[in-house]
């Protein structure tokens, strides 16, 4: 080992540093993808960009002799500058810590090397970022690269990544590069999108991946096909956290050593994602037994089938212990999740669209506590053309739809399948004069058609009177629908014409003594 006293002094400008070419990392692929997507070179320098680690990568760079530049890229690339406490997402794959996503024994190696415990290099960014450069360090001492060349810490940066896949050692490269040439995602002007890397993105007419025209198909190995019964009919999508960056992610599941796969991997900005597994395969990315308790006491018949039977499963680069998620990944992967649901008839609501954490709660917790799910359940909605009324307004966007039901009508989850957070019941009443309302606004004027639901059982209304009511005040229809069966699932009241403005539909109390009726949700789509 080459002590600090001996090694070369680094001769290596910013400028320079920000030219680490991923040039050597592509070699190690056996087919350059999309050569004409090349970054230019007159780059801006991550280094010219904020984070709040800027002073411990300029000393954790001159410590261990490694441009802070590539510290920077490596960083941004890993974690997006954040201090992550990782958790185990693929079996096989040790959590990462810290800025500089440290795992298992790279994160011990590190650690040693720069002095600090492994308990420190997980939960102090100072440690963290040392650790890290200690390790690349090492790495450089033992590519004996020349330092003052700065096309050769690709071949360093590639060994960092930890990927055993020559295209993905290759587009992790390209990745740091782009860090680079970016100087972050905090300084490229708003809406900017850097050029997708790792994959050449789906040639004019080429139809992209398979199920999912906008991604890119990198064929995992690691699927079966589904139960022929109807325990394999796709049913749920599954969101999870890579616990990893993007390329570390899909190159994970593409290696048939993982014995773990998804269908679907979104990276972090939303620019690309990527098809590992036909829909109608089953693939390997959740390991657990179905339990309808877990999930609203929705198909408890499905109690005890493996998951993965029935389940779409999409990644998102990133990890369950971060603060937030990117509005652009957010985009990506609502539009992706409605592709999804809407060719495979599977519904957009809080039993179908599910944390992974959520069904298998005693080793996961992805994708967090930090997912927007209200927002990006409405907005995989809004992208599939609806908007859903709840009757609990903590369910509802406020600026699109709105309930209100009145005092003595009854709170309850008591029955399963319902959607939203419960629904309100009331028993029926020949003197009543109001109802539960569900409003919705319409921007402009224009064609709709409506559903309901409700949770159905045997004291429920076989008549329950839905009317329906323009935002002029004028009342288009009053439809009937038979409450004691049906429950979970939407029914159709009719198409309407409705102006703009806040329209309405009241489900109605008066009607003879003896049933209840049950205000659930309204569903209105173009």
């Amino acid at each position: 080992m080459i002590s600090a006293r001996s090694k070369p002094r680094l001769r290596i400008t910013v400028a320079a540093a920000v030219l680490i070419a991923v040039v050597a990392a592509c070699r190690e692929a056996p087919v350059e993808p999309c050569p004409a997507a090349r970054l230019a070179v007159d780059r801006v320098p991550l280094a010219a960009s904020s984070s709040p680690f800027d002073p411990a990568f300029a000393a954790a760079g001159a410590e261990f002799h490694v441009p802070p530049a590539v510290l920077q890229g490596i960083g941004w690339v890993e974690t997006r500058w954040q201090m992550v406490e990782g958790a185990e997402e693929f079996s096989g794959r040790p959590p990462a810590f810290g800025v500089m996503a440290l795992r298992g024994v790279a994160l011990e190696r590190g650690a040693a090397l720069a002095g600090v415990t492994v308990a420190a290099a997980r939960r102090d960014p100072v440690a963290n970022i040392r650790a890290a450069a200690a390790l690349l360090d090492a790495y450089a001492a033992e590519a004996a690269i020349d330092r003052s060349r700065s096309e050769h810490w690709s071949v360093v940066v590639a060994r960092y990544s930890g990927i055993e896949l020559p295209e993905g050692r290759a587009a992790y490269g390209r990745e740091v590069d782009r860090a680079l040439a970016l100087g972050g995602a905090r300084t490229a002007p708003a809406g900017t999108r850097a050029p997708a890397p790792g994959a050449c993105p789906p040639p004019p007419g080429s139809g992209g991946a398979p199920d999912y025209a906008p991604a890119v198909w990198r064929a995992s190995p690691n699927f079966n096909q589904r139960p022929a019964d109807s325990t394999g009919a796709m049913h749920i999508v599954i969101i999870h956290t890579c616990e990893s960056n993007y390329t570390s992610c899909w190159s994970w599941l593409v290696n048939l050593a993982s014995q773990a796969s998804a269908h679907y991997v979104v990276n972090e900005d939303g620019s690309e994602a990527s098809q590992l597994v036909l829909e109608r395969d089953r693939a390997w990315h959740i390991a657990a037994l179905y339990d309808c308790t877990l999930n609203r006491r929705h198909d408890c018949w499905l109690n005890g089938v493996q998951s993965n039977h029935f389940t779409v499963g999409v990644e998102h680069a990133g990890f369950a212990s971060q603060d937030s998620f990117p509005a652009s990944q957010m985009e990506a992967s609502a539009a992706l999740v409605c592709d999804v649901t809407r060719d495979r008839g599977i519904p957009r609501d809080w039993q179908h669209i599910v944390a992974h954490g959520q069904l298998q709660p005693a080793d996961r917790t992805d994708p967090g506590p930090h997912w927007p799910w209200i927002a990006y359940v409405h907005r995989v909605q809004a992208l599939c053309g609806e908007v859903v009324v709840d009757d609990s307004a903590a369910f509802n966007d406020p600026a699109l739809a709105a309930a209100a039901a009145p005092g003595a009508w009854t709170a309850s989850d008591s029955t399963p399948d319902y959607y939203g957070g419960g629904y309100r019941w009331a028993p029926t009443q020949p003197d009543a004069t109001d109802g539960a309302a569900f409003s919705f606004r319409l921007s402009a004027a224009g064609s709709r058609t409506l559903d309901v639901r409700w949770t159905s059982g045997t004291n429920r209304s076989s008549r329950a009177a839905y009317a329906t009511i323009t935002a002029a005040g004028d009342t288009l229809a009053v439809a009937r629908q038979d409450q004691t069966t049906g429950g979970g699932r939407w029914h159709t009241l009719g198409t309407w014409t409705f102006p703009a403005g806040w329209n309405r539909v009241v489900l109605l109390q008066r009607d003879v003594s003896g049933a209840v009726v049950v205000a659930d949700a309204l569903r209105v789509r173009e």
